[in-house]
């Protein structure tokens, strides 16, 4: 679910939602709320914090991807550098989190990357649009999986794209 939380945006938008507090973050009300591991919180933390100093207008429902094993949440820079990568991305790639902050995500491309999604994510990121994707990906063993990415612009109170958000899980065939 992505939310836009921009001075902008009336009221009424939000009217089909039932009860919604645009400073509210992630699904804390939700039936039932989902719960989330130690390391997971502790990300969860990480990002609401990183989305505020960021000033982030809009929301994008991130938590499943925390509490699910082989998903992860990855924060770049508007260069496409990695600032944040979830405790999940350990898990689904074997790159530990600080390894990959730094780092481009084409770290995890390969021989066998398939060049037209690498060209429709690029393009989408040019434009500032939202990307969903199926991607093949290595891990740093070598092995490749293919990662189901959903890729979001961040703007800030005056419209600048300040970071992309990237939701990933593996998939099967």
């Amino acid at each position: 679910m992505y939310f836009n939380l921009s001075p902008k945006v009336n009221t009424d938008t939000f009217s089909n939602l039932g009860l919604i507090h645009p400073l509210m973050i992630g699904n804390e009300f939700a039936t039932p709320p989902i719960q989330l591991s130690e390391e997971s919180q502790n990300d969860y933390e990480i990002i609401c914090k990183y989305a505020l100093k960021q000033g982030w207008t809009q929301w994008v429902d991130f938590k499943m991807y925390l509490k699910e094993n082989i998903s992860a949440v990855v924060i770049t820079d508007t260069r496409q550098i990695i600032r944040f990568a979830s405790t999940g991305f350990e898990r689904m790639t074997g790159y530990p989190p600080e390894f990959a902050k730094g780092k481009s995500p084409k770290l995890l491309q390969g021989k066998d990357t398939e060049t037209e999604v690498r060209e429709t994510i690029r393009e989408a990121i040019q434009k500032r649009e939202i990307v969903d994707a199926v991607i093949t990906n290595y891990r740093k063993n070598g092995e490749s999986y293919l990662c189901k990415v959903t890729i979001y612009p961040m703007f800030n109170k005056i419209n600048e794209l300040v970071n992309f958000l990237a939701l990933e899980s593996e998939v099967s065939e």
